[in-house]
């Protein structure tokens, strides 16, 4: 969460033209080979990329906000969810004094705002300190000043605080009457929340993404933008470990680095924006470039999780160099020539291969105790190890072990009527 006034966001928005110029510059230097004209040449348009694909702050903000009430809404509505699944499943095994409904959604909650007072401690630790830098007046000028960016982040760590404290005295003193039975079910549903609050920042952030590529002024940013500048970032990586090409630490930074480039490269949003949804032929050739994009960046990933000697990684570096520099003068065939010459395979074609046959087995263990001539016990013998075959098919495991569960399996379910 973030705390900011209009000043701040000017200074911030300075402050990170001044750094994406910094960075720019910095990322150049992974060309040594081009003189200072082609070197400038490829700075600016790696800045100029930066400045389109970015986010400006103040969208940046507003989208914070509107992630951790959206956040806190769909937590509220989980816990509430667990606790009500609890209470049913609680019905009946609470003896002569069972425990009041309400206890399962409030150990939950109360365990949410736990963890998630713990997850956000840094939060916590700069709001403190802000307080202190402004003292009594400052805290008395914003109080009288009631911006949004200036109570909002307090407010609703403040309002976590509070209701953290009332639910797990709530829950306490009403658990510890409650039969053993209920205590355990209460424990697990406090674990649920536990999980569920561990897990606020990663969903503040998917949040954030959507609300800030759906707000963001359409068609801004060029297609392959944040392509150029994730790659470039990537190649300036490697280029400053290759006085350390071997460390573990160094390959991970690189690694990252083409983690964001693929990402960006199977993006077709851009692409999604300018066709409509009866555009299949054009939508396909869009999604086959860029998976097929992603796939080339993908390799050189691959490639440095196996590099062996200096000379592998400088051209691991050699290629990604070409690659950036294909990107700024927007020669599209000299950046994927050496891309993969079958077509991509779709994500849900992958899916369709790997399930298939175990959908084509759930299938059969439906309709075959259903035909005529097959009886009860036989019926629910095939169901059942239709079933475990259907589940077998999708773990990794080997054919001798398979071929031993479903045979164990046939002894058990077909011997038990045998004279």
């Amino acid at each position: 969460m973030r705390i900011a006034s209009n000043d701040d966001l000017l200074h911030r928005e300075a402050t990170w033209l001044r750094g994406a110029a910094l960075w720019t510059r910095r990322y150049a230097g992974a060309f040594p080979d081009l003189d200072e004209p082609e070197r400038r040449r490829v700075q600016m348009a790696v800045l100029y990329a930066w400045i389109r694909h970015r986010y400006p702050v103040g969208l940046q903000f507003v989208s914070n906000y509107v992630a951790t009430v959206v956040t806190a809404v769909g937590m509220a509505a989980a816990s509430a969810t667990a606790g009500v699944v609890a209470a049913l499943f609680a019905t009946g095994t609470g003896g002569s004094a069972p425990a009041p409904w309400w206890l399962y959604p409030t150990a939950t909650w109360a365990a949410v705002c736990l963890s998630t007072l713990v997850v956000i401690r840094n939060d916590i630790r700069q709001i403190v300190s802000l307080f202190r830098r402004l003292g009594p007046r400052g805290m008395l000028w914003r109080v009288a000043h009631p911006q949004i960016a200036y109570w909002f982040v307090p407010a609703t760590v403040l309002a976590t605080i509070v209701v953290a404290a009332a639910a797990c005295r709530l829950t306490v003193t009403t658990v510890l009457s409650a039969p053993a039975g209920q205590q355990l079910i209460t424990a697990a549903t406090g674990l649920f929340g536990v999980i569920l609050g561990v897990q606020e920042v990663r969903w503040m952030r998917t949040v954030e993404r959507l609300l800030n590529r759906r707000f963001r002024q359409p068609h801004r940013p060029r297609p392959l933008d944040a392509v150029l500048v994730a790659l470039t970032a990537a190649t300036s990586a490697c280029h400053r470990g290759r006085a350390r090409w071997w460390e573990p630490r160094n390959i991970k930074t690189v690694r990252a680095r083409l983690a964001v480039a693929v990402e960006a490269a199977a993006d077709t949003e851009t692409v999604r924006r300018r066709t409509s949804i009866t555009e299949v032929a054009t939508r396909r050739r869009a999604r086959e470039f860029h998976t097929a994009l992603a796939e080339l960046i993908r390799r050189h990933d691959r490639a440095l999780t196996q590099v062996r000697t200096a000379q592998e990684y400088d051209a691991i570096t050699d290629s990604l160099r070409r690659g950036v520099l294909a990107l700024t003068t927007g020669d599209m065939a000299a950046l994927m020539q050496h891309s993969a010459a079958e077509p991509p395979t779709s994500r849900a074609a992958r899916l369709a291969r790997r399930t298939g046959s175990s959908l084509v087995l759930v299938a059969f263990a439906v309709v075959i105790p259903l035909l005529p001539g097959v009886d009860g016990a036989t019926g629910g013998g095939v169901r059942v190890l239709l079933l475990m075959t259907a589940a077998l098919a999708l773990t990794p495991a080997g054919d001798s072990a398979s071929g031993s569960i479903r045979s164990a399996l046939e002894r058990s379910l077909f011997t038990k009527g045998a004279p």
